[in-house]
This record gives structure tokens, C-alpha cells and sequence, in this order.
């Protein structure tokens, strides 16, 4: 007797697009990936206990005798599209009628000999019953202390890499006890009698469920030959392991090669544990094996150590992070000894390079080997505004890190890649804040203070990107590495305005003024009566011609500021094409905080003429984004490409006693 799909009975009715399907449909190709890449990793590192994980992505033909019951899928599919067109009254909606299409197609290619199999091999702990239950689950019942545990959903999340959303799944423990199972998600049904569900399972049986077990999975004899296959040679190879199973692989809807996207998802997220041997990937098409190692890592993102700008959203690399050039950077700061840094039950690794590469500050987390974000409280760049540039590389490790590694993961989003204080509770959010604190602390301990009589780094950091209009491309890039320059707070130029409602003193030789209300003319400002430019550190990225980007961080809080955008003298990176530091005309600007939870519009008025713009309300350590439309110049036309931008802050004459900024003497 050979497996069969089963399908319990639905308890609402659900279409080809429903609920169920939207948590992984609109998953980027390079998440899946790394979700995959994030599991084998824990399972082999963490719960197996392994020196090394060890996976291997292998594509293989089929043909429709190698997918478990696919009649009985083929049935049921038809069965789904005719019970949804008709509730549909006679047409399914758009997205449910392309889910449709693209199933179709995948079965054709299944009958006409051209499907593939997509199958993940690794060397982790296997599957258990209690595992294949959460795989087939929500995922929570087999959380790990130490990993992130997301059987269900990152099982899940390769979904969308089949054309016909089916996937199979086994495992070899290590005291070799086998396991089988797959899934399919189409759309509710008729059934015998009742409206079947629209998740099927490659199941024996189900059950009541009351003791955590919900399915009798189907036994050894039984076992579908194309898993038993790769059990098998997960058996030789490394002993005990899973693998996931994709048939009528899409390839990720592109020609672009399997090892391509692999190995540039694993370099850029998973380039501490490469560097460190922890991790080792293979991948198999056809005659051709790749392999990732501390080699080929270095190779890889040596090709990338340039590349800053995200993927476009239709790329299957869209929402990759951290950027082939950060990713660069992090091998390097690797390569300095590692520190162990001790905090408030547990420890962290740190790996310090100071000044740092990009010439500005940067933190970058790991948790056991794999990259989580680079926005992390206490750790922030404005956090470092006073030290030298520098770059860090923080690892948490389940069998190192104690406490702390547990609170990380915890804070974890659900595809692993941000810091969530929500998901703790209020003793939790305070136990992490104060390890990260005591950590921002060493490493103020090892990288030196900039005086405030110099410019650091990221006060002139300047990015220029263009079009390169041949080839429909953006490009991007930093102007080399800059240095620490004199500051000269009092030569700095004030924007050509008046205060505002501050009327001009009288010389001593003016007549009288008259009783009554004082006119107050615009007029151009003294030179002896300077503004004084404001600590800030800002980038500014130019878009496109008369639109710009830009992003500022505050040291401190200013009821109002003037804000001037400057054409810089350089206007290449040659030096070549000097052109006078001017002021541009701004159009329009609107600024919002960057924060996650609010996103806060700021006020901001600008100035006739369109030289300044009055901004209230800057708060200390909180970054702005910026959108600036201006005015170009009718002599740029003579400039080849985008010119570069500074942005200037200044406060203005006779500040108000709360401007939160200590004054300068001599400065009226």
C-alpha cells in the first residue's frame, strides 16, 4: 500500500489565496533561503551539538511516479478549482486564478519530463514525532531553548518555490529512528459528505490529538522511495540529519543559477559562521558541485565588498541584509581577535576594528553564526557620536552566552531579522538593555574620543550616487575613506536671513527712533553676527535630478534650527571640476523620525527664496529621514553627473536659554 495525501474537514472555507497561504507567498526568495540556511544551522550546531553544519541543496529531475500521490493530488487540485469557481460565481478572483495558472504549469512540466526537485540536506538532530508534528503545525510546540525553533514556519516558508505547493519532509535521528511526512496547500473542497480542508498531509492517519500527537505518520515499509532515497544517503554521509523536499522546483521564477543565490544569501547573512568553519554548503545541479567554505566566502564578497545598494523588489535578492559591502567589512572585523565580554548573566564575543573601513560607526549582531540586524539599542551610531569611527561584530552563542542569548532570540521578529523590546516582558526588557549598555561601555573603553574642536567622520561623509542611463542601472558609492579635518566653528558661514522678529540695534550715530510699532524689514545679516553651527552627523544621497535623500542625527534638542543645503566644492571624485560652495534653492522637504513604533512628521518651514529652512523640534539622539526637493543650479549644466551635497544645521541669533546646547563665548 503507498502513501496518501489526507485532507481533514474545513471548518471555513478557504480559496487559493487565504489567510493561510499570505504568511509565506509574499516571502522574497532570499528569506526562504535563509530561513532554511537558519534552521539547518541550529539544528546541527545547537541541538545535535555538531563542530560543523553541514548542508547541501541538490537539484535532481522527476517525473510524476517520483512525487507520493499525485493522482490523488491531481484529483483533489481539480476538485478546488471547480468547488472555488463556482462559490466564486463562475470566476475566480485574479490572484487565486495565477496561483492556478502557475499549479497548471508546474504539473505540465511534471508530465512532459522537465520538473525538478529541489532537496536541503543537513547533518542537524533529524525529526521526531513531536518535530514533524510542530513542522506540520505552527511550529511552537518544538521551539529549542537555544534555537530559534520555527519548524512550522520556516518548513514552511520554501512553499512558494513550488510550483504546485507541495513539499515533503524526513529525518533520521541519531539513534536512527526515521520519519516522513509532506504537505500540500491548495484550497477548500468537496469531501464525503462535508467540505474538506485545504492543507493536505502525506499521512498515515489522524488522531485525536489529545496527547500532543495528531497524525499516525506512515511507517518505514511504506516510506515514499524518492525520501527514503535521500534519507538514505543522509544515513552515509553524516550519520543523522533532515531534508526538506521541493518538487516542480520554479527556480525561483529565474534562469539565475541555484549556486548564485545560495551562496550569496549564506555569504552575506552567515559569513561569521562560514569564517569560523561552523557552517559548510554544497550545492548539487546536476554534474556540478559548489562548495561554500572560509575559501570561497572571501572570494564572494571580495567581488561585493562594492555593492551598497538593496536589490530591486521584483530581485530575488530584494530584502537582502546586511549589503555585499557591510558583509565585506564584517569578514574583515572578524579577522581581529575576537574579546569575550562579560555582562549581567552571560557574555558576548567581540571583534573590534577601529577607525573602521566605511569611515563610520557600525555594530553588527550575530546570534550563532547568523546575522540579526545592525540596530541595536545602546549600540547605535548616535550612541558613539563622541569616538572614532569603528566597527564591531557582537556574537551571542546558546552554549557561551547564557541569559543574554536567550533574551536576544527571544526579541527576535519572525523572520529573524530585527530586535523587538515588545516581545519581552518589562524585567526582561531592563535584564537586556543593561547587557547591551555594559557592552556599549567596553567598547567605549577601547576606541578613543574625538575632541569637539574636529570634525568626525560621518560630519562630511558624502555619498553620491548616479544613473547610469545605457544600462537602466543605479550606481552607488562611497568617495574613498575620509579623515579627521579641523574644525573652525567660527569661520563657518551663516545662510544669508534675518532672525526672525528680532529687530536690528540701533548704532549709536542713528537718529532716534520714533514712539509706536517698529518696522522690521528683511535685511541681509552682519557679518559679525554669525549663527553657530549645530553637532549633527547626516549622509546625503541624491535620487534622481531635484530630488534627494537624507538623514540626520541630533546631539541635542532644539526648539528651532536652520537648515542650508550646499552644492560641496568638489563636484568628482577627480577634483577636476571645482565648482564655488553655494547654497541651493530648496522646493519642498518633508522630515519624519525613523523610528519603528512612530514614525513622527517634523515642521518645517521654508524660508522665501528657498535658502533656509526653519526646522522645530529636533531631538537629542533621534535620526530624521529626510525628502528634499531643490532647485539645480543652471551652471551645473555644465557638470557632468550628480553633484555632491552637504547638508549644514545651524542655530540661530540669540538662541532661547532651553536650546539645550551650551553656548559659545564669543558667539553673540
Amino acid at each position: 500500500m503507498t502513501a496518501k495525501l489526507k485532507f481533514g474537514r474545513a471548518t471555513s472555507n478557504e480559496g487559493f489565496t487565504s489567510f493561510t497561504t499570505a504568511a509565506f507567498s509574499d516571502l522574497p526568495p532570499a528569506k526562504i533561503v535563509r530561513e532554511l540556511i537558519q534552521n539547518s544551522l541550529d539544528a546541527a550546531l545547537v541541538e545535535a551539538e555538531e563542530d560543523t553544519a553541514i548542508m547541501r541543496f541538490q537539484i535532481d529531475q522527476i517525473t510524476p511516479s517520483s512525487i507520493p500521490d499525485i493522482k490523488g493530488y491531481e484529483r483533489v487540485f481539480e476538485k478546488a478549482v471547480k468547488h472555488q469557481t463556482k462559490i466564486s460565481e463562475g470566476k475566480l478572483p485574479d490572484a487565486a486564478q495565477q496561483v492556478v495558472d502557475h499549479i497548471r504549469a508546474g504539473l505540465d512540466r511534471l508530465r512532459n519530463g522537465k520538473a525538478t526537485l529541489l532537496s536541503v540536506m543537513d547533518n542537524g538532530i533529524g525529526l521526531d514525532t513531536k518535530k514533524m508534528n510542530s513542522l506540520l503545525g505552527d511550529g511552537s510546540s518544538a521551539k529549542s531553548e537555544e534555537s530559534s525553533g520555527s519548524y512550522g514556519v520556516g518548513h514552511l516558508a520554501p512553499m512558494p518555490l513550488s510550483d504546485i505547493r507541495y513539499m515533503l519532509y524526513g529525518g533520521v535521528t541519531q539513534n536512527n529512528r526515521r520519519i516522513v511526512s509532506g504537505r500540500t496547500v491548495l484550497a477548500s473542497h468537496p469531501g464525503r459528505g462535508n467540505l474538506n480542508a485545504a492543507q493536505g498531509y502525506l499521512v498515515d492517519d489522524f488522531t485525536g490529538g489529545l496527547d500532543g500527537n495528531l497524525y499516525n505518520f506512515i511507517e518505514d515499509p511504506k516510506h515514499p522511495p524518492v525520501i527514503k532515497n535521500c534519507l538514505n544517503c543522509i544515513v552515509s554521509k553524516w550519520g543523522h540529519g533532515s531534508v526538506v523536499m521541493i518538487p516542480t522546483f520554479n527556480n525561483f521564477r529565474d534562469n539565475t543559477r541555484l549556486w548564485d543565490v545560495v551562496s550569496k544569501v549564506a555569504a552575506y547573512n552567515f559569513c561569521a559562521a562560514i569564517q569560523q568553519g561552523k557552517l559548510l554548503i554544497e550545492v548539487k545541479d546536476g554534474k556540478d558541485t559548489c562548495r561554500l567554505d572560509k575559501a570561497a566566502l572571501a572570494t564572494i564578497l571580495e567581488q561585493d565588498r562594492e555593492r551598497t545598494r538593496s536589490a530591486r523588489s521584483d530581485s530575488f535578492f530584494y530584502g537582502l541584509r546586511p549589503s555585499g559591502q557591510n558583509a565585506y567589512q564584517i569578514l574583515k572585523t572578524l579577522a581581529h581577535r575576537p574579546q569575550r565580554v562579560e555582562v549581567t548573566g552571560g557574555a558576548a564575543s567581540l571583534s573590534l576594528m577601529s577607525p573602521s573601513l566605511s569611515g563610520a560607526v557600525r555594530v553588527d549582531l550575530f546570534r550563532n553564526g547568523m546575522w540579526i540586524t545592525d540596530d541595536v539599542f545602546a549600540l547605535r551610531k548616535a550612541d558613539f557620536a563622541d569616538r572614532q569611527p569603528f566597527h564591531a561584530v557582537l556574537e551571542v552563542k546558546a552554549k557561551e552566552s547564557g541569559e543574554l542569548h536567550k533574551l536576544i532570540r527571544k526579541a527576535e521578529g519572525p523572520m529573524h531579522d530585527a530586535l523587538s523590546f515588545s516581545l519581552l516582558s518589562e524585567n526582561e526588557k531592563e535584564h537586556l538593555r543593561e547587557s547591551l549598555k555594559q557592552i556599549a561601555d567596553r567598547i567605549k573603553e577601547q576606541v578613543p574620543k574625538i575632541g569637539n574642536e574636529e570634525y568626525t567622520v560621518d560630519d562630511f561623509l558624502l555619498v553620491n550616487t548616479g544613473t547610469d542611463r545605457g544600462k537602466g542601472k543605479d550606481s552607488f558609492s562611497f568617495w574613498g575613506i575620509p579623515t579627521v579635518l579641523s574644525r573652525n566653528w567660527r569661520n563657518q558661514l551663516t545662510p544669508s536671513v534675518d532672525p526672525p522678529d528680532i529687530p536690528p540695534k540701533p548704532a549709536p550715530f542713528d537718529p532716534p527712533v520714533p514712539p509706536g510699532p517698529r518696522p522690521n524689514p528683511p535685511r541681509p545679516l552682519s557679518p559679525k553676527t554669525r549663527s553657530r553651527p549645530l553637532p549633527f552627523r547626516s549622509i546625503v544621497v541624491p535620487n534622481r535630478d531635484g530630488k534627494l535623500t537624507a538623514s540626520i542625527t541630533s546631539e541635542g534638542n532644539f526648539p528651532e534650527t536652520w537648515l542650508t543645503l550646499r552644492i560641496d566644492e568638489n563636484t568628482d571624485v577627480t577634483c577636476d571640476r571645482i565648482w564655488q560652495d553655494e547654497d541651493v534653492s530648496i522646493a519642498s522637504i518633508n522630515i519624519k523620525t525613523t523610528g519603528k513604533l512612530e514614525r513622527k512628521m517634523l515642521e518645517a518651514e521654508i524660508v522665501p527664496g528657498g535658502k533656509v529652512v526653519k526646522i522645530r523640534g529636533l531631538s537629542q539622539n533621534t535620526t530624521y529621514e529626510l525628502d528634499i526637493g531643490y532647485d539645480t543650479p543652471e551652471k551645473l549644466a555644465s557638470i557632468i553627473g550628480t553633484p555632491v551635497f552637504r547638508l549644514e544645521l545651524h542655530c540661530p541669533p540669540n538662541p532661547t536659554k532651553d536650546q539645550g546646547e551650551p553656548q559659545d563665548a564669543d558667539v553673540p
